[in-house]
C-alpha cells in the first residue's frame, strides 16, 4: 500500500518522542550518581591501605564526614575528589593522588572505534572514563560523535546537562567548526568557546560534549567542504585544529599540593582546578567509517577497537581495519602528520567463556599480532544490563539484591582489569595490578585447555 511505510515511520516516531519525554523527566528528577563508597572501598580508589586512610581521616580536622548507614562511614563521589587533594597536599608524590596533566605533557585523545553496532564501544569508552575519575581524580573530557547518543547517555543529569540534549546543544559537529560562518564556509571558535562546549557532569572535572540527531549533519558538513575545499584546511583536520586550538589556551597551570592551605581544601581553587584544562580527551565513534570519523581519527594520539569475536565479526572488523589504512596511506602521501603516535589496541568484548570459538580467535590473535591486542577483556555479563535499565555505568549502580550485587561486582573485577591493562599501555606505570590479577585467575582457571 502506498505510503504505509511512511505512515510507519511517522507512527513510529511519534511514539518514541513520547517515551522519551518519559525517559526525560525520569533522568532529570534522578540525582546522579546516588551510590556512595565505603571508606574500603575509598582506600581501594586511592590506592593506600584501609589503614593509612583511617589513620589519616582521624588526624585530618578537614577529612570529609562522610555519611553512616548503620555501622558503616560511606563517602560521596565529590567527597572522593576532597580526600584526593587532602593527601595530595602533604604527599611526596602528589600526583599518586591526583594524576594531573604537567605542564609540558601532552594531551591524550584517545578514541573508542568500531564500524561494527554492539561491540560494547560505548561502555567500554563510559567506564574507561569513570575508571579515571574514580581510581585517578583526572580530568576527562568525553566527546560523542555517535548521533545514538550512548554515551551521553551515561552521563546526561548532571549540573549543566540536566536532560537529553536537544538540537540547540552544541555537539562535536561544533567543536569542530563544520557549520558556516557569516564570512567563511566553517568557522574557528575561540578558545572560551570551544571550552564552553564541555558540559559539566556529575562526576567532578569530567566534563562531556554531547551527541544527538544533529551529530549526523558531520558527514555532510565535511562532504560540503571537500567541494568547496576552503584554502589552508584540509578536510580531516577540522577536529584536530579545533583540540589544538582549544589545549593551547588551558594548559595545565595548578599542582596537586596547591589546592590545600592552612590543613583545609580550598573549594574554590579546587573547582578551579577541575575545569581549568583536561587530563585526557575520550571520543565515542559512530559505529561507520566515514569522512566525519576520519577527523576523528586524525585528532586521536590513541585508538582502542573494542570488538566482539565472533566470524562475521572478526570479517567486519578486517575491514574496518582495511578502509582505516587506506585512508591513512592516502593522507600520509600528501601530507607527512603523526597520527596515533601513543598506544592503539584492539579490546577483545562480550567474550563468552564457554565459547571455545571466540576464545580460538583471542588465541591465534594474540598469537599473529601479540602486541596490537589486550591479553584482558570484556566477558559477557548479564548484570550489565541491570545497571543500563537504568541509564547507569557498573561503577555508579547500586543493586537491591544479593544476586545483583554479586554479578555487579564480579563485572567490576573485569571492569577494573580492562581498564587497568588500557592504563598499562597508555600511562605505564600507573597500572594497579588489576589486569594481571584477572589475566593470573582466568588462565589459570581455563587450565590451558580453554586458554587464549
Amino acid at each position: 500500500m502506498s505510503g504505509s511505510l511512511e505512515q510507519f515511520l511517522t507512527d513510529l516516531s511519534r511514539g518514541l518522542e513520547r517515551t522519551m519525554v518519559a525517559v526525560n523527566k525520569e533522568l532529570t528528577l534522578r540525582h546522579r550518581i546516588k551510590r556512595t563508597w565505603s571508606m574500603r572501598q575509598c582506600a581501594r580508589f586511592l590506592n593506600v591501605s584501609i589503614q593509612y586512610l583511617t589513620k589519616f581521616a582521624n588526624a585530618s580536622e578537614d577529612f570529609p564526614k562522610g555519611e553512616y548507614i548503620g555501622r558503616e562511614r560511606v563517602f560521596t563521589l565529590h567527597e572522593l575528589m576532597y580526600m584526593r587533594a587532602l593527601l595530595a597536599a602533604s604527599a611526596k608524590r602528589p600526583f599518586d593522588y591526583l594524576a594531573w596533566r604537567k605542564p609540558d605533557d601532552p594531551l591524550p585523545v584517545i578514541s573508542f572505534a568500531s564500524q561494527k553496532g554492539g561491540t560494547a564501544k560505548s561502555l567500554s569508552a563510559a567506564h574507561f572514563a569513570q575508571y579515571l575519575s574514580l581510581h585517578y581524580g583526572m580530568r576527562v573530557g568525553v566527546m560523542d560523535a555517535d548521533p545514538q547518543s550512548t554515551i551521553t547517555l551515561y552521563f546526561v543529569g548532571g549540573e549543566a546537562l540536566s536532560q537529553m540534549p536537544t538540537e540547540e546543544t552544541p555537539s562535536m559537529v561544533d567543536f569542530a567548526g563544520l557549520f558556516q560562518s557569516e564570512d567563511a564556509p566553517y568557522t574557528d571558535h575561540s578558545p572560551e568557546k570551544l571550552d564552553s562546549f564541555f558540559l559539566k557532569t556529575s562526576w567532578p572535572g569530567l566534563r562531556l560534549i554531547p551527541a544527538h540527531g544533529e551529530t549526523s549533519e558531520g558527514e555532510i558538513q565535511i562532504a560540503r567542504l571537500v567541494r568547496e575545499a576552503p584554502a589552508g584546511k584540509s578536510f580531516y583536520r577540522y577536529l584536530r585544529d579545533a583540540i589544538d586550538r582549544w589545549k593551547t589556551a588551558h594548559p595545565p597551570v595548578t599542582a596537586p599540593n596547591e589546592i590545600v592551605t592552612d590543613g583545609k581544601v580550598d573549594r574554590a581553587r579546587l573547582e578551579h582546578a577541575l575545569h581549568e584544562t583536561l587530563d585526557c580527551i575520550i571520543i565515542d565513534y559512530q559505529p561507520a567509517l566515514t569522512l566525519f570519523q576520519l577527523n576523528n581519527v586524525i585528532a586521536s594520539s590513541s585508538l582502542v577497537i573494542p570488538q566482539t569475536m565472533k566470524g562475521f565479526d572478526i570479517a567486519t572488523l578486517s575491514t574496518f581495519v582495511t578502509g582505516l589504512l587506506g585512508m591513512l596511506q592516502h593522507i600520509l602521501a600528501h601530507e607527512r602528520i603523526e597520527i596515533g603516535s601513543g598506544a592503539n589496541m584492539l579490546l577483545p568484548t562480550i567474550v563468552q567463556r564457554s565459547n571455545g570459538q571466540d576464545l580460538n580467535h583471542i588465541g591465534n590473535l594474540l598469537e599473529q599480532c601479540p602486541t596490537e591486542i589486550l591479553p584482558v577483556f570484556y566477558l559477557r555479563s548479564d548484570a550489565i544490563s541491570n545497571a543500563s535499565d537504568v541509564y547507569q555505568s557498573v561503577y555508579e549502580y547500586e543493586p537491591d539484591t544479593p544476586g545483583k550485587r554479586k554479578g555487579i561486582n564480579r563485572f567490576i573485577e573485569n571492569a577494573d582489569a580492562v581498564n587497568d591493562a588500557i592504563i598499562s599501555r597508555l600511562w605505564p606505570g600507573l597500572e594497579r595490578g588489576y589486569a594481571n590479577a584477572w589475566m593470573n585467575e582466568f588462565y589459570d582457571d581455563d587450565g590451558g585447555e580453554n586458554a587464549a
